[in-house]
């Protein structure tokens, strides 16, 4: 376990950008997902299931039946119960996408190391982003890095409300063939659905 003694010497910024190395040299990341959002508050728990697909700045997420899908220009958000798509330009701005939550930490956020965790045998580093930009609509991130690996494990959004968003990486599949339109919607593929055009 040369790798992981190797990961202790390492301070939260270096760990952060061989993370973002090692996930930017992907062509693209298949994952599968729980999703659970919990406010001890309002006693809400739930979970459900989803997949992503990233490449780049592309995505293709599906969750609770609604995809979003962007091919780095476009966004579309297709809703299955009402059968409509909006769609939208991309906000370059924009705070917290998938592809930027799993390449450009370190560019975005202050790391620092939290304790490691033993999962089934398994060594899992822990590190608490805070987001540099003081308008963010979260409070911090705890990354669940697989150390052996360097591959993000988990990722826990705590915001200023006392929900914590948590996504647990079920599967994580790299340089999948994949389809040419995975980050495009394409209408005819949904006969009666409703075009709303919000660009």
């Amino acid at each position: 376990m040369a790798f992981s003694a190797n990961a202790q010497t390492k301070n939260a910024d270096q760990l952060l950008e061989e993370l973002s190395a090692t996930t930017n040299s992907y062509q693209n990341i298949k994952v599968t997902f729980a999703y659970t959002m919990k406010n001890n508050e309002a006693g809400i728990d739930e979970t459900t299931n989803g997949t992503l697909i990233v490449s780049g700045e592309k995505y293709h997420l599906n969750i609770a039946g609604q995809e979003v899908i962007s091919d780095g220009k476009t966004l579309w958000t297709y809703l299955a119960d009402s059968e409509e798509v909006q769609v939208n330009d991309v906000d370059p701005e924009e705070g917290f996408s998938p592809s930027k939550l799993l390449s450009s930490y370190n560019k975005e956020y202050t790391a620092k190391k939290e304790n490691n965790l033993i999962i089934g045998g398994k060594s899992f580093l822990q590190l608490k982003l805070k987001p540099k930009d003081k308008d963010s609509n979260f409070d911090f991130v705890i990354l669940v890095i697989d150390q052996d690996a360097m591959q993000l494990s988990k990722f826990i959004i705590h915001d200023f409300e006392g929900n914590i968003f948590t996504y647990d990486l079920k599967q994580f599949v790299t340089n999948s063939e994949l389809p040419a339109d995975s980050f495009t919607f394409d209408p005819s593929k949904y006969p009666d659905v409703e075009v709303i055009d919000m660009r």
